[in-house]
């Protein structure tokens, strides 16, 4: 009998972090490829002769098996950058831009000569003013932008939602 303490004797899947499609893919051929290589060994010694077909299908399964584990080693890497970039994911170290220079930036497009398109101007203009409103504690410069914002196209779909904080 086995210990109290002694845990598992054959590995487990752990539910919350289930192994990849190629680790699975991987572990069904390798699995595949050492009752192939029982097979061909008990079949040599049984039968002092080569069975070719049974030698051929280890070989086949040996190439897929090493072809899914070079493969899997050289789209991961590329599968973690489309996959970041499509869900946002974290961005790599080093990358990551501070509030300073966003509202550096954003001050030069908002007043870019000559000026971004109607729609690009009020999206930067509105998360300046958030940034002028959130972080630098400054409703009155806030409220003066988006203000400036109104007077220059009164018709901005996107001006409809921005509320002055003190009207």
């Amino acid at each position: 009998m086995l210990h109290q303490g002694c845990g598992d004797t054959v590995p487990t899947v752990d539910e919350q972090d289930p192994p990849g499609p190629a680790t699975v893919v991987r572990g069904v051929l390798g699995t595949a490829l050492a009752v192939a290589a029982a097979l061909l060994l008990i079949e040599l010694v049984a039968e002092r002769s080569l069975n070719w077909e049974l030698l051929a299908l280890g070989l086949a399964l040996w190439g897929a098996w090493s072809f899914f584990g070079s493969l899997s080693g050289a789209l991961l890497p590329l599968g973690r950058i489309f996959g970041s970039a499509l869900t946002g994911g974290e961005m790599p170290p080093g990358t990551r831009i501070t509030i300073e220079q966003e509202t550096a930036t954003l001050e030069r497009l908002v007043g870019a000569v000559p000026p971004p398109s109607p729609h690009r101007l009020m999206i930067a203009g509105i998360r300046l003013a958030e940034i002028y409103r959130t972080h630098q504690k400054d409703a009155a410069k806030a409220d003066a932008l988006i203000a400036r914002l109104a007077a220059e196209h009164p018709d901005a779909p996107e001006l409809k939602y921005v509320r002055s904080i003190s009207g």
